[in-house]
């Protein structure tokens, strides 16, 4: 609901009480807000104190009359209308108020309905000027040059803006015709359309090269509107202009450099392309076109990058453009280009990220048509077959060292591991080694108190008086509370129970995470039972450190290298574990690790809230030998590892990356095949 309008406040001055009693109400009957004061200085401390829109001031008061008060409105530059009120009909005080800015002089008794009308003039009168007031401020002050013409186009009024961008005074431009600024650049038909347009009564707006009076030529952004009077009829018309040089002068700049770097690119003897995220090409030069058999017209209506590649090749290369996209490396750049005819053809793309405000927004690259050296390869690979074995060869060895590494990188973490695991296992020994030494007390006492009792049962068969025996065993179970001794010995044997399972539990878990498959054998196995053995082994490297919270949802079974698994689960958990560790927080962190699955991908995140990886070292976190710990903390060789584990021998993702809040999360994905899916269900019966 829009608020009502404020109430005008009149301001009634005037030394009779009746008479100020009665203006007063028939003043609030006309619809205004009334104060009424007795004399003229209690008039000028409201005039200073608040607002106040109209006065009614008796002309005889005293201390101040109405005449000093007029004086002192004038004087202060007051704009508040005040109509006098006297009951001398005095010619000489009329004129005196007259002069002084009084807008009315009324005799006493006044007419109801003339004081009525004479208010509602004078705030009326009074809006218009502070209307008026406003317009002239706002044309004076605006940055647009406004110019008013006669419909001849003669000038009538021109703003400050004007005369500081055109060069003529206020003087020099008012009497003129608005043609003195032009330039002669444009056509007659040009100025003819323009005056067609607003002599019909329509609005024009455009472009316009002028001339200042120094000779200058200037680019204006003009409106021009007509003005009709009261019959519909042209009285003048309006125009807005605004300096557009510098921002012509920009663009023509602009031209030019995009010209140059047009003709420049065209110079390459290599296509280059940009895309944006979406990987839509947004510009190519002269042999992307040539080469790929696409128009300037096909990349307007929009041309994805991954139709310059054959299908096969396409999810390859959509998975290096997010990687490209992360800042993460990938050794794949060689793919099967296909033209717009279908024609395929080998290529060679090179990429880098086109970032804005440290933001990726599209990557940039360069296309190399290898058909050429492809066809010197073949005939190189006919000539020098021997060669190509020994290479087989070396990379086999290569590929054998490479095991051999990683082999030695995790005996190198269960040397690192062994000693907590020697602690984890001391735990449950030396609890079930306590409770059977309390057990063999308890048995000892037992033994005694049996004695005693065949002693008794032998006395009683030789009728023997059995009351002191009878005294002395209850003396006995009392000293031995041999009530709570047979209350103990179940407890002793349920705990003694559950060091044997923790001491299994970690011996299974041991011997699961040591069990060695062939380097290439894959086998079904259960993701949440590796990351179950990894948090048992790697217990003592993260029990004091952080807090383990688990999310594991039921998996299919995933054709894998089990212990390879569990090295990339050890790896990323000892990671985080050290990445806490190092900012010396005082109190435990928190690793998360969640586990789910969809239909073609098996899924498991290992997230800290550790200090993250800085964009720079993001770069090279899966590089061999790079390690951002300290000397002695790390070989540099787990993440590298990792990746070739998922990336190369289980052709899975290994994803990473820094979440706003802080923090790591390193999410891999593992391929599901048709032949390793088993149901949750039937795995659940």
């Amino acid at each position: 609901m829009p608020p009502s309008p404020k109430k005008s406040v009149v301001l009634i001055a005037d030394d009779n009480a009746v008479e100020r009693v009665i203006a007063s109400r028939l003043v609030e009957k006309f619809g205004y807000d009334v104060i009424a004061v007795a004399d003229g200085e209690r008039c000028i401390e409201l005039l200073d104190t608040r607002r106040i829109d109209l006065l009614l001031l008796d002309i005889h008061m005293p201390k101040k009359s109405g005449i000093d008060v007029l004086a002192y409105i004038r004087d202060h530059n007051f704009t508040v209308p005040a109509i006098m009120i006297s009951g001398s009909s005095d010619l000489e005080l009329a004129v005196e108020s007259l002069k002084l800015g009084a807008y009315q002089y009324l005799l006493k008794p006044i007419d109801h309905e003339r004081l009525g009308a004479t208010i509602k003039n004078a705030l009326c009168e009074q809006e218009l000027r502070q209307q008026v007031m406003l317009l002239s401020a706002a044309m004076s002050q605006s940055p647009m040059s406004v110019v008013i013409t006669d419909p001849d186009g003669i000038i009538d009024y021109v703003n400050p803006a004007f005369t500081s961008s055109s060069g003529y005074s206020e003087q020099e431009a008012k009497g003129k015709k608005i043609s003195l600024m032009a330039s002669g650049k444009h056509p007659r038909k040009f100025y003819e359309r323009l005056w067609k347009t607003i002599s019909s009564g329509k609005s024009w707006d455009g472009e316009l090269i002028n001339r200042r009076k120094n000779g200058e030529l200037f680019w204006e952004y003009a409106t021009i509107s007509p003005i009709t009077d009261n019959f519909g009829h042209i009285s003048h018309y309006l125009a807005i202009k605004q300096d557009i040089s510098l921002r012509k002068r920009e663009q023509e700049a602009l031209a030019e450099s995009e010209q140059r770097f047009q003709e420049l690119a065209d110079l390459l003897p290599q296509p280059i392309f940009e895309s944006d995220t979406k990987g839509l090409i947004t510009y190519t030069n002269r042999l992307g076109f040539e080469l790929f058999g696409y128009t300037k017209e096909d990349l307007d209506r929009g041309v994805s990058s991954l139709s310059l590649f054959a299908p096969e090749d396409r999810q390859r290369v959509a998975c290096n453009i997010e990687c490209r996209l992360k800042g993460i490396p990938f050794e794949s750049h060689e793919y099967i280009g296909q033209r717009k005819n279908g024609e395929r053809f080998p290529i060679l793309v090179y990429t880098a990220n086109i970032v804005r405000e440290g933001i990726p927004v599209g990557i940039r690259g360069i296309v190399l048509d290898i058909t050429e050296r492809r066809q010197i390869e073949e005939q190189l690979q006919q000539l020098n077959h021997t060669l190509e074995q020994r290479v087989e060869e070396r990379t086999r060895e290569l590929e054998k060292t490479h095991q051999q590494m990683i082999l030695r990188e995790k005996l190198a973490s269960i040397g690192q591991l062994a000693a907590g695991l020697a602690h984890e296992l001391n735990n449950p020994i030396n609890f079930v080694r306590l409770n059977f030494a309390a057990l063999q007390e308890d048995i000892d006492d037992l033994r005694s108190i049996l004695a005693r009792y065949r002693s008794i049962i032998s006395k009683y068969e030789h009728g023997d008086d059995l009351t002191d025996a009878l005294r002395e065993i209850r003396q006995m179970e009392t000293d031995l509370s041999i009530d709570s001794l047979l209350e103990d010995i179940p407890n002793i044997f349920s705990e003694s129970k559950s060091g044997f399972d923790r001491i299994r539990t970690i011996i299974e878990s041991m011997r699961n995470f040591s069990y060695r498959h062939d380097e290439n054998e894959k086998v079904p196995f259960d993701i949440n039972r590796g990351v179950r053995d990894t948090l048992v082994i790697a217990r003592n490297e993260y029990r004091y450190i952080a807090e383990v919270v688990k999310d594991l949802q039921k998996l299919p079974l995933v054709h894998c290298n089990p212990e390879q698994l569990n090295q990339v689960f050890l790896n990323l958990i000892v990671n985080s574990a050290h990445a806490i560790d190092s900012q010396q927080r005082g109190k435990k962190g928190r690793i998360g690790i969640r586990t789910w699955h969809d239909d073609d991908h098996v899924f498991c995140s290992i997230a800290d809230d550790g200090p993250g990886i800085s964009p720079q070292a993001m770069q090279h976190i899966f590089e061999p030998f790079f390690t951002t710990k300290s000397p002695g903390k790390g070989t540099g060789l787990g993440l590298s590892i990792s990746y070739d584990i998922i990336v190369q021998k289980h052709k899975g993702r290994l994803d990473v990356h820094c979440p706003a809040e802080g923090g790591t999360v390193f999410t891999m994905a593992l391929p599901l095949k048709r032949t390793a899916k088993v149901d949750i269900h039937e795995r659940s019966k």
